[in-house]
């Protein structure tokens, strides 16, 4: 009986009601039926049905429930009928208002798509979940050296995984990059991952096709089988789900592919396949600890902290630093989730973007709210008549937040628009050091933060507009009526709030995007140590089944150095192991002959650079003292090294580095012990980045230590295009089966290095651009508003002799007033807000004065340009008219 009264809640008491005694009817008439087919006469049925019924209590509480639910029904439709009034009222009123609306609305459309935008990124970078089963229990565990990321040999990963209580699984895995042939394409270089045979299993991931690494696809002996990418799957081989089966080559070794993972299973990232890691004679060895080259992955137990995990794999590293001195003191563990790793450096530049461009909106809806009450003055007559006409409170507020909100849908959709557009422009400027940047895009979670914004925002700027103006004065305004709008000094105190306000948000806005662009202007102003103009590079690595000995090395390299040289427009070139601002690294400890010996753990660490002999000539690098390599420079010569400025003044402190002798830890290989005399010393370059601090290097001839990984370097007049083109015909002459892998400019290579904090610097410059144009316009919008309400009084002052230049001081004064107040306060906010960037700024405080005392200039002559525009116009006000108005 219930379900015939709530299906219907639109209907009155009344109807409600009837139903309710026509169910009654209908269940004693049953009652009745049922007591006759057991034999009772009709009228004893009637009567015992009727007495039975008018005596349940049942039905009294059925009852007093129907006529709550009538009285329920009514207050919705009473409800509904309202709110339906009040959107085809608030609709109405915005039609009436066309510039009124069209101005609040981009207004709205500014500061919620980019907050949209902003916050797209957000999502698919930080806040979506990697496409692993339990992601949060998937840890990267990785060796550290005298507190560094370093990596770890297999043997202490097999002790690791063979301890371990705290992890269900851990696997190896290492970037190795091959050449990929065998198929019917160019010759390609791609980034390939060698890990355990439980990789998948451990990061919790399945093939998308085919199958993943099985036990036994990483023991000596077993056929070498690959796992393709996703990325590479669609872009090499088109997508093709015949692949499974087909053989391919990687660096001219054959490979089976067994199957190919899903998009977004790229871990370590920007890796297009994976091989199964099976260790060689010397990782094997139990000398072979000195062999760094491994990370590994892991799965946590449940419910086991990373904290736990990260204990107990030290207390192994302990153990092991104290059964293998040698190669293990040192040496220690970091254990993060693969989330972490992946999303942990990006972070916190990306929240500070989302706070700034939440600056922004609240920037933008204190503009619409003050455009909200000015337009509640002019409504103050109407407000009062509906007041006087028995409008309560309550219902007007409720009317004119209704306007607001329906306002901020209108904002709200356009900037869906305008975030679709930026959110296009964010992934293509964007650069590629941003993990899952391509993921990033309007999806169902992203919608609906819109639409949680765009309702919060019609009740933030709507909601304090709404109850200032139901305040009015009720004899005040009726009788204010006949002469027009009149202002309150409450209003006009909401007003300058709001504006001061915009100002303080503006500074701290500003302040951030200055220091930002001031610490990129340091970044850029920063020596590299090389000349990066006309300087083309690219990479070449020699497999290790086509060139089995360094001889093999050795040969391709003098050929090509003489191909590269003939290049059109070449003016020099080299080769070099580790280019400049490139990922490649290695490092090792050495001794200085003659000086006491120190135990391996104390030694001093060196990076180490192979190149040729025109490699300080290339690059533009200078020269200190001594001399450089030489063709002289062979296997057979006395082995020979470089030393830069940082290692000569390290290690050699007071004294001439030239003609010492340095040994080099690593083991011998068939050339002997590397290492040498110091013939010259280098100026030091930024192999890291601009913003890293000049290390220890020492650079060995290539020639006596020959490396398969090349980077190319090749200094010409010619156009970059060309020297590519005719590079990669050369290359091809010597050997069809390598490919160039990244070519560039290493002026283009300088400017990925900044790339990062251009595109911080220059996301923050549009918001804080974007707030100082609202503040300005809403201190215009202010001070023009003013002006119109105080003409009679500007009149009567210009009739009693004011000159036109003190009433432009006067109205001028008015918004610089305003101004300075909010820059005060926003300095104020801003040295304490902009601390947040101390890890972003390079060359710089957070609380840099100068940059302040900038922000604070330009923000008082945007004052003074926006206050200068009405107060010329208060300056042409007649007297006569306006004492006649």
């Amino acid at each position: 009986m219930k379900r015939r009264v709530f299906r219907f809640p639109w209907r009155t008491r009344a109807q409600v009601k009837t139903d309710v005694d026509d169910e009654l009817t209908f269940h004693l008439e049953m009652r009745a039926r049922e007591m006759e087919d057991h034999g009772v006469p009709p009228h004893v049925a009637r009567e015992e049905a009727e007495r039975e019924f008018g005596d349940v209590e049942l039905t009294r509480q059925y009852c007093e429930t129907v006529d709550q639910g009538a009285e329920r029904s009514v207050r919705r439709m009473e409800l509904m009928h309202d709110f339906q009034q009040d959107v085809a009222y608030a609709w109405r009123m915005l039609r009436r208002s066309p510039g009124f609306t069209v101005i609040a609305a981009l207004t709205l459309a500014l500061g919620i798509g980019a907050n949209t935008a902003i916050f797209s990124v957000v999502n698919a970078v930080l806040l979506r979940s990697l496409p692993f089963d339990d992601a949060d229990q998937v840890v990267r565990v990785i060796s550290t050296r005298k507190g560094k990321n370093s990596a770890m040999s297999y043997l202490d990963f097999v002790d690791y995984r063979a301890q371990t209580k705290s992890l269900s699984g851990l696997s190896a895995i290492s970037v190795d990059p091959h050449n990929l042939t065998g198929t019917d394409a160019a010759p390609l270089r791609v980034s390939g991952g060698t890990s355990s045979a439980n990789l998948f299993s451990v990061m919790g991931a399945r093939a998308a096709l085919g199958r993943a690494f099985a036990p036994g696809d990483d023991a000596p002996g077993a056929p070498k089988t690959v796992v393709l990418g996703d990325a590479l799957w669609r872009g090499r081989f088109n997508a093709d789900r015949g692949i499974i089966g087909r053989v391919i080559a990687l660096d001219g070794v054959p490979h089976v592919v067994i199957g190919v993972m899903p998009k977004g299973i790229e871990y370590p990232a920007g890796l297009d396949l994976w091989t199964a890691l099976m260790p060689g004679p010397g990782e094997l060895d139990p000398d072979g600890r000195g062999s760094h080259s491994l990370e590994a992955v892991g799965r946590l137990k449940s419910g086991v902290p990373v904290d736990q995990a990260e204990r107990e794999l030290m207390a192994l590293g302990r153990q092991l630093e104290t059964t293998y001195p040698l190669t293990n003191v040192g040496r220690g563990i970091r254990v993060t989730t693969v989330r972490d790793y992946i999303v942990g450096p990006i972070q916190k530049p990306l929240l500070i973007l989302l706070g700034a461009v939440g600056f922004v909106l609240l920037i933008a809806c204190a503009n619409v709210a003050n455009l909200f009450l000015v337009r509640a003055s002019a409504r103050g007559s109407e407000i009062a008549i509906r007041t006087a006409l028995g409008a309560g409170r309550p219902r007007l507020v409720r009317q004119l937040v209704t306007e607001s909100l329906l306002l901020a849908m209108i904002g709200g959709a356009a900037g869906v628009a305008l975030a679709a557009w930026g959110t296009a422009a964010l992934v293509r400027l964007g650069p590629d050091s941003i993990p899952r940047l391509s993921d990033v895009g309007l999806d169902a979670g992203v919608l609906a933060f819109t639409a949680l914004v765009t309702l919060a925002t019609g009740f933030l700027f709507g909601l304090l507009p709404a109850m200032h103006a139901t305040t009015t004065d009720l004899a005040g305004a009726l009788r204010a009526g006949s002469r027009g709008t009149r202002t309150r000094p409450g209003s006009r105190r909401a007003r300058n709030t709001i504006v001061v306000s915009e100002v303080a948000l503006a500074v701290m806005l500003l302040s951030g995007a200055g220091l930002l662009i001031r610490s990129f202007a340091h970044l850029l102003s920063v020596d590299p140590g090389f000349r990066a103009d006309h300087l083309a590079t690219f990479s070449i690595a020699l497999p290790q089944a086509k060139y089995p000995t360094s001889e093999n090395a050795r040969v391709f390299v003098r050929r090509l150095e003489e191909k590269m040289r003939a290049l059109p427009g070449a003016q020099s070139a080299a080769v070099v192991v580790g280019r400049p601002l490139g990922e490649w690294d290695a490092s090792t400890s050495y001794v200085v002959a003659g000086r006491p010996l120190l135990p391996q753990g104390q030694r001093p660490s060196v990076h180490i650079r192979v190149t040729t002999a025109d490699y300080i000539k290339t690059m533009g690098i200078r020269l200190v003292k001594g001399r450089t390599f030489s063709d002289a420079d062979r296997r057979e010569s006395q082995h020979v090294v470089l030393v830069n400025e940082s290692m000569a003044k390290r290690d050699f402190p007071g004294a001439d580095p030239i003609g010492k002798t340095i040994k080099l830890g690593w083991d011998s290989d068939e050339d002997g012990t590397m290492g040498g005399e110091i013939v010259g010393i280098v100026g030091d370059i930024k192999q890291y980045g601009l913003a890293s601090s000049d290390e220890a290097q020492v650079l060995i001839p290539f020639e006596q230590w020959p490396i398969s990984e090349l980077h190319v370097m090749v200094r010409s007049s010619a156009p970059p295009l060309t020297v590519f083109a005719a590079a990669r015909a050369a290359v091809r002459e010597i050997d069809p089966d390598l490919p160039l892998d990244a070519p560039m400019t290493m002026e283009a290579a300088v400017a990925s290095s900044v790339a990062r904090p251009r595109f911080y610097a220059m996301l923050l410059g549009i918001f804080a651009t974007v707030a100082l144009v609202l503040a300005a316009v809403g201190l215009y919008g202010v001070i023009s508003y003013a002006v119109s309400q105080r003409t009679h009084e500007i009149g009567i002052r210009i009739a009693l002799g004011a000159s036109r230049d003190r009433v432009l001081r006067m109205v001028v004064g008015q918004g610089l007033g305003l101004t300075v107040i909010g820059v005060v306060v926003g300095v104020g906010l801003a040295a304490a807000v902009t601390r947040v960037l101390s890890s972003l700024l390079f060359g710089i405080s957070a609380t840099d004065p100068a940059t302040f005392a900038t922000v604070g200039t330009v923000l008082l002559l945007v004052a003074a340009l926006a206050s200068a525009i009405p107060a010329r116009r208060a300056t042409r006000v007649d007297p006569v008219a306006a004492l006649r108005d």
